[in-house]
């Protein structure tokens, strides 16, 4: 029986880390109305993992045997699996009040052209393209250092209409 459970808890482990690589959403379309997480993955992890540690606790110290370790370890083991996947289904309906992503960085990683050289400390002018136009914004660099006209930078965030940039040369380094 000790194998029995120790398998089943090693398959609940693998199981569980899989979900934690892959998830465990629907990967094809759904409805908007349809539940966005397939149900049976969390709940087989839940009840592998319990059923594994229970039975082996269970018998491993001749608390009870091999029939009724069986027996309670896959109450135990149905339980939390429907405690996890009440948990999971819960958790994968929250709406999130608002859009969680921070508008200053949504043009962050793109790539401009110092089209007015920005002095040190000071304000200069960029070029990048935006969803095919070309958008020329204010600049200055993060460091507080000096970039010459005509050089390419890479858009850290915005703010207020102000573009904070890095030259391109030493983004470049660092990938």
């Amino acid at each position: 029986m000790t194998f029995l459970f120790l398998a089943a808890f090693i398959a609940g482990l693998l199981l569980g880390v899989r979900v934690m690589f892959f998830g465990a959403e629907r990967r094809r379309p759904q409805p908007a109305d349809a539940m966005p997480l397939r149900r049976s993955e969390p709940a087989i992890v839940g009840f592998l993992l319990m059923f594994g540690v229970a039975g082996y606790l269970l018998t491993r110290y001749g608390t009870v045997s091999g029939v009724v370790g069986v027996a309670i370890a896959a109450v135990l083991g149905l339980a939390f699996a429907a405690l996890v996947t009440r948990l999971a289904v819960a958790t994968a309906r929250v709406q999130p009040e608002h859009d969680p992503d921070d508008p200053r960085y949504v043009l962050q990683g793109h790539v401009a052209m110092v089209t007015a050289p920005i002095p040190s400390d000071g304000e200069g002018k960029i070029t990048f393209s935006d969803a095919g136009a070309d958008r020329t914004i204010r600049a200055r660099t993060i460091d507080g250092t000096a970039i010459a006209e005509g050089q390419e930078v890479c858009i850290e965030r915005i703010e207020d209409q102000v573009a904070f940039v890095e030259l391109w040369a030493i983004v470049e380094q660092r990938l």
